[in-house]
C-alpha cells in the first residue's frame, strides 16, 4: 500500500477542482488569455465603456490611479463563487468609493456591474 488513502484522493481531487473553477481560471478559459495577463484583461473587460480611452492614456502615465481597481480584481481572483465575487466586490465598494473628477464623472475605473456580470456569466456555466 503506498500510504494514499481513498479520502486522501478524494481531498486531492476536490481541491484541484476548487483551483480550476475560480474566477482567475474561468476567467482565462472562456478569454483564452495567461494567468500573467488576467489583470490587464479583467480591467479592459470592465472599465465602463465611455471611459476606456481616457483609461488607456491615464494608465500609461498614471497606473496609481487604478490602484484600488487592481487590488479588486487581485482580491476575487481565487473566488470560487459568484456570491463570493458579490461579497468581496460589494465589501471593497464600500470601502473604496470613487473620487474625483475622472474616476467619479468620467467614469474612468472598473464598473462593478459589470465586473458582476462577468462573474455570474462565468460561474454560471459551472452549476
Amino acid at each position: 500500500m503506498n500510504g494514499v488513502t481513498q479520502t486522501d484522493r478524494m481531498k486531492t481531487e476536490n481541491a484541484a477542482q476548487v483551483v480550476e473553477n475560480d474566477f482567475l481560471s474561468l476567467f482565462c478559459e472562456k478569454f483564452s488569455c495567461s494567468p500573467r495577463k488576467y489583470e490587464k484583461r479583467v480591467f479592459v473587460e470592465c472599465v465602463h465603456p465611455q471611459g476606456m480611452l481616457m483609461a488607456r492614456v491615464i494608465r500609461r502615465f498614471n497606473p496609481r490611479l487604478f490602484k484600488t481597481d487592481f487590488d479588486l480584481i487581485e482580491k476575487i481572483k481565487h473566488a470560487a463563487s459568484f456570491d463570493e465575487v458579490k461579497r468581496v466586490v460589494n465589501f471593497h465598494g464600500a470601502q473604496n468609493a470613487p473620487d474625483g473628477l475622472i474616476r467619479l464623472l468620467l467614469k474612468v475605473r472598473v464598473s462593478k456591474q459589470r465586473l458582476l456580470e462577468l462573474a455570474q456569466t462565468l460561474f454560471s456555466k459551472t452549476d
